[in-house]
């Protein structure tokens, strides 16, 4: 008895998935349409129920970072948090080549012979080297002052420096490979190296001396802060100038959450570093006020300042009462902050 033999072949092509191919071979029997139904469309509906799940996910995971109020929604402040970052498209693999500006700036008047202390300085999220130089003009003060100075710009316009913010990306070995190149460039003085910054900026001063405290002097965050719990204890004092709003509304000082991640409040980040630097002797500054806010009339910023027995290192914090976030200070304020900074010696 002779048996025909009825065979099959499909190839199935979704979008952007590689293309399926299924052969049958049935003998003597009609392949049911319903069989042959459910043969192609059970991977599709697959496809959909897992692309809504991973939607209807995603959208639970943005609802957890950015509901800063756990009220089940997201207000105009908490939106527009979520649109810059889902604006953010480029992956970690991209970024890595992505090209950086990091030109390092130098005196005119620049000696080879003579040792230069360096200054680098950090934007904030969303902002740029030349936004950060905007804040804290650096270019007439290094002339006055003597020094070398980099406002590197960071890869999608912010630094990975805790877990609260911001990105993949190893910033801190690629700020200490830029201070290494300015060394082997410039005539730098190894014992007077320093970092600041503002808001992301600051946190990744806080990162770059808890990660090469062999390296860095001191460091001047503004609107900035560490780690809630800090992995290690960084392995050398590293002096601490904190800058700070008593009414910021990004980075509180009374600490908060942010894409996620918890950061502490400005006393008990300054307590941390004050017992990091073994800083216990505190410093008489009731007759200390200055006038730093450009918004803010009058002397507005108090001065809290502990030093180590032998007053080498420094851990001191400027409270800029009913400061806001970006406070940028005052000329005679910047001269005051460029001098501590220069003060400061490994």
């Amino acid at each position: 008895m002779l048996h025909a033999v009825m065979r099959f072949h499909f190839r199935i092509i979704y979008p952007g998935l590689p293309i399926v191919s299924m052969n049958f071979m049935i003998k003597n029997k009609p392949i049911s349409a319903v069989l042959l139904l459910g043969v192609l469309l059970a991977a599709p509906l697959g496809l959909i129920a897992q692309e809504t799940k991973e939607k209807s996910s995603r959208r639970e995971r943005l609802m957890q970072r950015f509901d800063e109020n756990n009220d089940g929604k997201l207000d105009e402040a908490e939106r527009e948090a979520v649109r810059k970052f889902l604006s953010r498209t480029r992956q970690a693999g991209q970024n890595e080549s992505a090209k950086r500006v990091d030109k390092i700036h130098i005196p005119k008047d620049y000696d080879p012979k003579k040792k230069y202390p360096f200054v680098l300085t950090l934007h904030g999220y969303s902002s740029n080297g030349r936004g950060q130089l905007g804040f804290f003009p650096m270019s007439n003060l290094a002339e006055e002052y003597d020094f070398i100075y980099c406002a590197p710009n960071g890869i999608d316009r912010s630094w990975n420096a805790t877990d609260v913010c911001c990105g993949k990306l190893d910033d801190s070995k690629y700020l200490r490979s830029l201070i290494l190149k300015a060394m082997e460039e410039y005539n730098i003085d190894k014992k007077r190296v320093y970092v600041t910054g503002l808001s992301n900026g600051g946190f990744m001063s806080y990162r770059m001396a808890h990660d090469h405290s062999d390296l860095i002097t001191a460091i001047v965050p503004f609107a900035g802060v560490g780690f809630e719990q800090w992995p290690t204890t960084p392995n050398a004092p590293v002096s601490v100038l904190h800058i700070h709003g008593t009414q910021d509304k990004t980075i509180k000082w009374a600490g908060g959450s942010l894409t996620g991640g918890r950061y502490p409040s400005v006393e008990d980040n300054f307590a941390k570093w004050k017992a990091f630097n073994k800083c216990e002797n505190k410093i008489n500054t009731s007759d200390m006020s200055i006038d730093l806010d450009r918004k803010v009339e009058g002397e507005e910023t108090k001065v809290v300042r502990y030093e180590t027995k032998d007053g080498k290192v420094v851990t001191e914090l400027w409270e800029v009462v009913n400061g806001g976030h970006v406070t940028p200070p005052r000329s005679a304020a910047r001269k005051r902050i460029i001098k501590w900074m220069l003060a400061r010696k490994k």
